[in-house]
């Protein structure tokens, strides 16, 4: 099987002071000791005996800190996700939920992920949600920068909150024993708990405890549910911070833009003295050729529930195949290779798939290049032949930035590979 050069390898969810002298591509500052944050103002809401605050964002400056935070860039159900849906004021971080176009989709989204990842702890946010029809408001703990949510390297998820409705929240427990591939989740849920009140008509604290024996989920001081998983049955992982909101509705309300309202996250230990969590930033490639493996950190996008396999003559570690159920969904039945274009230009595209009988013979392409701006739907590609071939694609005006993409479209019969792409500037 050939590898490329340089292979995103990402940990299982685990701090990269535990990582293996491999993950050398993961840039992670070391750990340091956290400046104390400021004494809070007594606000009569109950925390979990025996913490000390450590780490928070209160959204004080006149923009994200970039420096704690990736942005939510992914597809999602109805909608893309986009930074500059995310801002800063008034001591306020704001989500922006949007009608508009773009990179095929009518809505777009907004989110931010943190950079550390977090373990044992107590964890809580202060936000104001709105109550907008098809939209889907979370904060929630799992591995990753953003950019795919059903990743190679899933293990674990924590749901604080997830609301469609903003006076009933979920909240759950993922567990996958074996690692996502295996497929054997252990999920523990609270579905649709009534809150007590609505979530967009103030600001209420949202918080979780997790620790050895397992998960405590609190709301504006009180706890709402307990999850018992202890560590001797669970492995337990460290995760990214997520606060984000995405479409899930075709009819969303028309009275766009809407925002949810965060004033504050913060980060509590029982050690004060501890130090930081080391900072996650997995490397992608740039330059004038690039290639993205769909098991990278970064570029590589899909819909829900597609199976990772590993035989014939596959590109990196490992891919992805999907075949369509009876009827074609939008929302889950595709996967897209998106590169950082640093120097504008000409790009030749290219694809490689592990070729075979049971493949589909038409699998529709959409790219979009010149920044998202235009697209090319004419495109379809053969998999059941060219095995471990790059296949030239075409030859595309991209523009700087994240916004040029070629997405597969699992809308024929037969499984549909998502393995590699490549992209190289001509001019």
């Amino acid at each position: 099987m050939k590898r490329k050069k340089f292979i995103q390898q990402i940990g299982k969810g685990l701090a990269l002071s535990t990582l293996p002298m491999a993950y050398t591509n993961v840039a992670a500052s070391a750990a340091v000791t956290p400046k104390k944050p400021e004494e809070k103002v007594p606000d009569g809401i109950y925390r979990p005996e025996g913490y000390h605050l450590v780490w928070e964002d209160d959204f004080k400056s006149n923009k994200l800190d970039e420096s704690e935070w990736f942005y939510r860039r992914d597809i999602k159900m109805n909608s893309a996700q986009r930074p500059e849906n995310v801002s800063v004021a008034d001591g306020r971080l704001l989500l922006a939920m949007k009608q508009e176009d773009f990179l095929g989709m009518r809505y777009t989204g907004a989110g931010i992920v943190s950079k550390r990842r977090w373990q044992h702890g107590y964890y809580e946010v202060k936000a104001k949600l709105t109550n907008a029809k098809g939209w889907h408001h979370s904060f929630w703990a799992q591995e990753g920068t953003g950019f795919l949510t059903f990743s190679s390297d899933r293990s674990m998820e924590i749901d604080i909150f997830e609301m469609e409705s903003t006076k009933a929240s979920n909240h759950n427990l993922w567990i996958y024993p074996d690692g996502w591939s295996s497929r054997q989740k252990k999920w523990h849920s609270v579905p649709n708990k009534d809150l007590g009140f609505d979530a967009a008509d103030d600001y209420h604290i949202y918080g979780y405890e997790y620790t050895t024996e397992g998960i405590k989920f609190f709301v504006d001081g009180k706890i709402t549910h307990t999850i018992e998983a202890p560590e001797e049955d669970h492995k337990h992982y460290s995760l990214n911070l997520w606060l984000t909101v995405i479409a899930t509705q075709t009819n969303v309300e028309t009275k766009l833009p809407v925002y949810d309202y965060i004033e504050y996250i913060r980060c509590y230990a029982k050690d004060p003295d501890a130090p930081l969590p080391p900072k996650w930033e997995p490397a992608y490639e740039k330059g004038t050729t690039i290639y993205i493996d769909n098991s990278d950190a970064w570029g590589f996008n899909m819909g829900d529930y597609w199976e990772i396999a590993a035989e014939g003559n596959f590109y990196g570690h490992n891919y992805y195949k999907y075949k369509r159920k009876e009827t074609y969904n939008p929302l889950r039945d595709w996967a897209l290779f998106r590169p950082f274009i640093s120097e504008a230009g000409n790009y030749d595209i290219y694809l490689r798939w592990v070729a075979g009988a049971d493949r589909c013979s038409k699998v529709p392409l959409e790219i979009w290049y010149d920044g998202g701006l235009k697209n090319d739907t004419t495109k379809s590609i053969n998999q059941q032949e060219h095995n471990g071939e790059w296949v030239k694609i075409g030859n595309y005006p991209f523009r700087q930035g994240w916004n040029n993409l070629i997405k597969l479209i699992v809308r024929n019969t037969g499984y549909v590979i998502a393995d590699a792409a490549k992209f190289v500037k001509t001019s």
